[in-house]
């Protein structure tokens, strides 16, 4: 996952979205959105640092899978090389 400004701004707007649309339907809980929004705003960038956190880990456990495996496939030797030589 890329977190940079752009990918903030996007899930600043779709948080915009998912509270706009969460005060609107749900009129008894607008009392309680009014006073979490702001806190939820202020938290997109440790939030995104988070979940890209998480994925860069997720890619690090695939990518550790495939070296395994490379290193388990057999290697021909070159022909007329030494490795003693080197």
């Amino acid at each position: 996952m890329k977190c940079d400004m752009k990918t903030m701004m996007k899930t600043a707007l779709g948080l915009g979205v998912v509270v706009a649309v969460a005060y609107a339907t749900m009129p008894a809980a607008r009392g309680w959105i009014a006073a979490g929004a702001p806190f939820l705003f202020l938290l997109i960038c440790p939030l995104m640092m988070f979940f890209m956190m998480k994925g860069m880990h997720s890619c690090d456990k695939d990518q550790r899978a495939e070296k395994n495996q490379a290193d388990k496939a057999p290697t021909t030797p070159l022909v007329g090389h030494s490795p003693l030589k080197d």
